[in-house]
């Protein structure tokens, strides 16, 4: 791995990662880079917005990292750091939404592993990118029966409207990836993506501020915005679709809005958190579409061809 030409980490093939980089690329995951360095942003950003959050983060993606291991996948893809950033994000998930006890960190250990063995087995059984579907849907699954498990949850209340301060609130949105929307937390976040890729940090921008734009235009709560919260599955939509679908800057901003507007419906219906489906349905949305179009448009000019004398 190398830094502006620097030598940091030997580079070594994703097959053949050792275990701690395989964790810390896990936890860079949580970004969509694979970069140790920018694991070290991440785990400071989260533990500098609270120390329960970073260390959920750690545990979460150590957790699901040695499941992993244990259940033998495609080693390129644990090198790669696929089968921890699921979990390390199910550990973000649950600082947030859940009161601190034994129970909450016996679960994140617990869930931690459950959340990679499902990563694992979609992984092999389905034929799209699984992307977030794996914490997200565990999550849900658990959502209704959290008080039997043992954990109690937290009132989030709502946001009060404030004045939207438009450049905080875009920076905010890059923290928010890891459940920690502040200025400082997303600049330190954003300082992570610069080292490992420059693009993907202006494609995180930009998706940040088209979600705080859109949401500013329809009247969404100003502390929503400021805080980052309905920019995070935007900034996490138009990676996604960067680094997944197409090195495209207009796809990415199609599927920020995209995730913007599947978001905000989804947390109007308030059955559960959110989390990050609007980022998970619009690129699958756009994957369908691109399937879909690929055959719509081979059809057209074949038969017309083919009606030629």
């Amino acid at each position: 791995m190398k830094i502006a030409g620097v030598s940091i980490l030997p580079e070594v093939e994703p097959s053949q990662m050792p275990f701690w980089r395989q964790v810390l690329r896990g936890i860079s995951g949580c970004t969509f880079q694979a970069n140790e360095l920018t694991a070290l942003f991440v785990v400071a950003a989260a533990t500098y917005f609270s120390w329960r959050l970073g260390a959920a983060l750690v545990v979460s993606v150590l957790s699901g990292t040695i499941a992993a291991r244990l259940l033998r996948p495609r080693t390129e893809m644990l090198g790669l750091g696929l089968y921890g950033w699921n979990s390390g994000i199910m550990g973000l998930a649950f600082v947030t939404f859940f009161q601190p006890s034994l129970a909450f960190w016996l679960w994140v250990v617990a869930l931690g592993a459950l959340v990679a063995a499902v990563n694992v087995a979609m992984v092999r059984w389905v034929p799209f990118p699984t992307l977030g579907a794996p914490f997200t849907f565990v999550f849900w699954a658990l959502w209704p029966i959290a008080e039997i498990m043992g954990l109690e949850k937290i009132d989030l209340g709502t946001f009060p409207d404030a004045p939207v301060q438009f450049v905080p609130a875009t920076i905010a949105g890059i923290g928010a990836m890891i459940f920690a929307g502040s200025t400082i937390v997303g600049l330190i976040v954003l300082a992570g993506l610069l080292v490992s890729n420059w693009r993907h940090a202006v494609v995180a921008l930009m998706g940040s501020a088209l979600a705080a734009s859109l949401a500013t235009h329809v009247g969404r709560p100003g502390a929503a915005i400021n805080s980052g919260f309905v920019a995070f599955n935007a900034v996490l939509a138009a990676l996604a679709a960067y680094v997944l679908i197409s090195n495209d800057l207009r796809m990415a901003a199609l599927a920020a809005l995209g995730a913007t507007w599947i978001f905000s419906f989804l947390n109007r219906l308030e059955l559960a958190p959110a989390l990050a489906s609007g980022q998970l349905f619009v690129v699958w949305l756009i994957l369908l579409v691109g399937w879909f179009n690929a055959r719509f448009n081979g059809a057209g000019p074949q038969s017309k061809a083919e009606a030629k004398p």
